[in-house]
Order: structure tokens, then sequence, then C-alpha cells
């Protein structure tokens, strides 16, 4: 009893001086030396060949030798990653974070994200991914037969420091066809170009004393709506004087003064209005009160979805001409 006691100590110290010389430095490559064979009729390599004391072991005990330097036997269900899940139909995305979900593998893929002109810049070749912009509506089509992701940047042409960052699966599962809002996202429009058109003040007033003053500033809406210029009245750049009179209060709104429409007794001012908020909100023309208003309108509706724009009018009095520079003293201040 003994004696096999000490064969088998033998046998651990054996296994556990092999062990050591195994040690080796995190993170450096190991390359396994004399691997253990699968259990079967075949011969077996000697394990603890080089070992003081091997030779004497018997078949039996170089089977518990070998498994005792056996590595441990993998965990499956942890070694296995968790499925990368398809997309629901809509989803809100953040910018700066990467979006991760499934795609269908050999299946062409449709993304409709929130950009008028979308862009995108991505590190997958011609041979990895097949993608596809469309010229005229926001969507991105994927397709690729690879398992690698697919990632990309997708930004408007218009404004490239707002982007949708995702990271695209492959899977063996039917097409995806999803829906991207960007959280607080609102459009940035292009550069617009000074629109320059000279008036004439007497047709101006011609046209505004030709109908009632309520039918002028109707009129003038309904002008402006149609993207025309009612006749004698010039259109250019706003000066402060204008834009101090127009100026308008709408919470929740954001408020662009873009263009000047001059007559002869009125002016209009045109400014694009956009929804800043993450619920709707109404467009309140009483928002626009000062001294020199006449009316105010908005065009094409009043009730603004998260980031939409629509155009308002700011009916104002044009400024008159001084007619003499003659000062007439003040009748307060005389005797005095």
């Amino acid at each position: 009893m003994r004696t096999m006691r000490a064969r088998v100590l033998a046998i651990a110290m054996m296994a556990y001086g092999l062990c050591a010389h195994a040690e080796v430095t995190p993170g450096l490559p190991v390359q396994q030396v004399n691997p253990p064979q699968a259990q079967g009729t075949g011969p077996q390599a000697p394990l603890a060949a080089g070992v003081e004391g091997a030779d004497g072991l018997t078949p039996e005990e170089r089977r518990v030798a070998a498994g005792l330097l056996a590595p441990a036997p993998r965990n499956s269900e942890v070694a296995t990653k968790p499925p990368v899940k398809a997309p629901p139909p809509q989803m809100t995305v953040k910018a700066g974070v990467t979006t991760i979900f499934a795609i269908g593998r050999g299946q062409t893929n449709r993304i409709v994200v929130p950009f008028k002109k979308p862009k995108l810049m991505t590190s997958a070749t011609e041979d990895q991914a097949k993608i596809d912009v469309d010229p005229d509506f926001p969507l991105v089509y994927v397709t690729t037969s690879r398992s690698e992701p697919v990632s990309m940047f997708i930004y408007d042409e218009n404004d490239k420091t707002t982007a949708i960052s995702v990271s695209l699966v492959p899977a063996d599962i039917p097409a995806v066809s999803v829906t991207m809002r960007l959280e607080n996202y609102v459009p940035r429009e292009p550069v617009e170009q000074t629109a320059r058109h000279e008036g004439d003040a007497k047709s101006a007033r011609g046209w505004e004393t030709d109908q009632p003053f309520t039918d002028s500033v109707k009129e003038l809406f309904r002008n402006a709506a149609l993207g025309k210029v009612p006749s004698g009245y010039s259109l250019g750049p706003l000066d402060h004087r204008s834009a101090a009179a127009a100026r308008c209060d709408m919470p929740g709104l954001r408020i662009e003064q873009k263009q000047l429409l001059t007559g002869f007794n009125m002016q209009l001012v045109v400014a694009r209005v956009t929804n800043m908020q993450p619920v709707p909100v109404d467009i309140v023309e009483t928002g626009c009160r000062g001294a020199d208003v006449l009316a105010a309108a908005a065009w094409p509706a009043v009730h603004l979805q998260p980031g939409q724009a629509a155009e308002l009018y700011v009916a104002i009095r044009a400024p008159g001409e001084d007619a003499s520079d003659v000062v007439r003293p003040s009748l307060v201040s005389e005797g005095r």
C-alpha cells in the first residue's frame, strides 16, 4: 500500500514539474509541446519522457499522468458568442454611438436613413460587401455573402459633422429593412445664395393701393408661398432694422431670418422655422408682436414634427422717409 501511494505521489510531482516548465509570460503566443493524443487503441506518446523516474511507470500510471497534464475541456456554452439579433423595423440611434445589428447574409438589406443626401465612409472592399446609396431617396442598400461585419459611417452631404455609426453582422436570416432615426437631429440646409431683385416703388404703391389693406397683406403672403415677388417689390438680404422689427418669440423653435421683400408701405421678412424639440410643436404667429408688425403667417404647416421646418412670413411697416431736415423747437422747454 505504501509503495502504491509513493508511486501516485511521484506521478503527481512529475505532472507538477511539467506544468511548472510550461509557465509562460502572459500575452506571448504559446505552442503546446507533445499534446496528448485522443484515447484509443493506438500507441500513445511518452508524456512523462525526460522526467526522472518516468521509465519505471506502468502503462496505467502513464495514462494517469496524461490525464493530469491534459488541458481542461472548454465549455461550449461559454465559448459560443450570443447571436446578434435582427433590428426592429424602426429604431432610434445616437450620434457617436455604434449601433450593431444583424443583416441577411447573401440578401439585399435596406436601411432608411434620416439624411436627405446620404453619403458614407467604410473600410469594406468591393469583394467584402456591395453598398449602394440611392441618389433620389435616403436609402442605403447592403449585400454581402461574407461573415465579417460591415462597418460604416453614414452622414448628410451638407453636414459631415453628424454621422450614424453602424456595424452590420451577416447572419443566416431573411433580408432586413430598417428605418433609422437620429436622436435630436436637425438637418442642416445647404448654403443659400442671396437672391436680389430690384423693385419699383411706384409700381409697388399701385399694387398695394389697388385693393383693401387686408387683401394686400393676404395677397403678399400668397405670393411669398408661391415663390413669387409682388409687382414693384424688391428682393434682397435683411438689414438690421427690418430684422429687429420682425423678431418673433416662439419657444422650442429656431427662427432664421433669410429674405426681405420691400414694397412701398410694407415689407415682408421671410424666415425658416425649425422644430428643435423631440415632440411636435405648433407655430404660434402671435409670437410676432413688435410695434411695426402688421401680420404673420406660416407655410406650408404650423404643426411641426421634430426636425421639421416651415417658412414664416412677417409683414411689417416700411420705414418712412424724413420729409424735412428742419427741427421744430419744443414748446415744453420754451420760456425756461
